[in-house]
């Protein structure tokens, strides 16, 4: 019995044995799978790497340079659509620089001195990968998780003024450029300090600059202003540009409902424009009914809603100047020319069946809350006016909370 005993110990210490040696075995086994695959991982991160870094070579024969924004442009135009093609043509357009806290207010010193400056801004909107990759996205970091290159592809673009020919993209304005760069003209108005409320109801004392007749979308970026110099004018004698350029495409008047202008003398009485155009209760005051009438005047109607060409006139359009809705008829006169009827003047509420993302489905998120809060006695007051491609905190308030609504699910 004791012997019998002694053995199966053996054998029970044996076995034991093995299976230690197995389990270690199979440990080894199991970190020898780890560390191929780890080592796989590097030598393939090293490739792309590595590739990127003879992309980026391909893609860019200079060297890339960084700029900073110096401000933010706030403007009439929250789309481009209804954006006017040149800033002098709507001279009633008011604009504001917001500089920004990183730009001291000393680097403003004597620009008034000026009437004119150049803005130097970025076109923020252009339609992802639009005459670049197809992959291509907005942020170049973006590239480091397939967001695709950036490398430049539209060489050719039809103006809407060309009658439908291909021209160079850099013998044009088009917005779709190598670098998304863009230089405009603008009428310096003052240079003041304006108290803005941010966050938690915090008040900030900015520094900005009141610009008149300037032809930039809400929002945009601006990297630096130049002053605008008699040299810079060029004489008429040895002036040169493509015939297409001088085509006359701007209707030939603009006309008012008698309800259209009242409803635009409302609005801004009851501040509804401003910081852009404070409430005044002088009925005489034309300047926003002006500004409407000279973006109206170039026609802002794409080419495919007829734009420079006779239209149906039943057809109705509309655009937006800051929070108002515009809708106007182009209609064909017996001498060949058109005229615009602005029939109805409205403060925007937006369109919450609009495409997600976009201005119009944004502005009537908050609509739709500011309904609902209305019912319950409460007034909400936004940290940031709505902007074209700005999603992020659209419900959120300036004491710092976020307003919860049922419109965020909505399409």
């Amino acid at each position: 019995m004791g012997m019998g005993t002694g053995i199966g110990k053996v054998k029970d210490s044996s076995s034991l044995a093995i299976g230690f040696l197995t389990t270690a075995a199979y440990i080894l086994y199991l970190k020898n799978i780890h560390l191929n695959r780890k080592v796989k991982k590097l030598k393939s991160e090293r490739k792309i790497s590595k590739n990127k870094k003879s992309n980026s070579q391909k893609n860019s024969s200079a060297t890339d340079y960084v700029m900073r924004e110096i401000g933010i442009i706030s403007s009439p135009y929250p789309q481009r659509a209804g954006c006017p093609r040149q800033g002098l043509l709507a001279m009633n357009s008011r604009s504001i620089l917001t500089l920004d806290d990183s730009i001291a207010k000393e680097c403003l010193d004597d620009l008034e001195q000026y009437s004119h400056v150049w803005v130097i801004f970025q076109f923020h909107l252009n339609p992802i990968g639009k005459g670049k990759d197809k992959n291509a996205t907005r942020n170049p970091q973006n590239q480091e998780n397939g967001g695709g290159s950036n490398k430049f592809t539209g060489s050719k673009i039809k103006p809407p003024r060309a009658g439908g020919r291909k021209v160079g993209v850099l013998a044009t304005r088009s917005p779709h450029r190598p670098n998304n760069l863009g230089i405009s003209l603008a009428m310096v108005e003052e240079i003041t300090t304006m108290n803005v409320v941010g966050a938690n109801n915090k008040f900030r004392k900015k520094t900005i600059v009141k610009l008149k007749g300037l032809d930039l979308v809400d929002g945009t970026p601006c990297y630096d202003l130049k002053p605008y110099l008699p040299s810079d004018i060029v004489p008429e004698d040895i002036l040169r540009t493509p015939s297409w350029v001088s085509v006359d495409d701007q209707l030939s008047a603009v006309e008012w409902s008698d309800e259209a202008r009242s409803n635009v003398h409302r609005c801004q009485r009851s501040g509804l424009l401003e910081p852009l155009y404070p409430a005044t209760f002088e009925e005489d005051n034309y300047e926003v009914m002006n500004a409407i009438s000279e973006i109206v005047s170039q026609d802002p109607r794409a080419r495919h809603e007829g734009r420079g060409s006779d239209t149906q006139q039943k057809s109705t359009y509309a655009i937006t100047f800051s929070t108002l809705r515009v809708k106007f008829q182009v209609k064909s006169l017996s001498d060949e020319k058109q005229r615009a009827v602005i029939l109805e003047v409205l403060r925007d509420e937006g369109d919450i069946t609009a495409q997600a993302g976009s201005y119009q489905h944004s502005v009537g998120i908050r609509r739709k809350a500011e309904a609902e809060a209305e019912e319950k006695g409460i007034q909400l007051v936004w940290e940031f006016p709505v902007r074209e491609g700005v999603t992020d905190g659209l419900l959120k308030l300036r004491d710092g909370s976020t307003y919860k609504n049922s419109s965020r699910s909505s399409k």
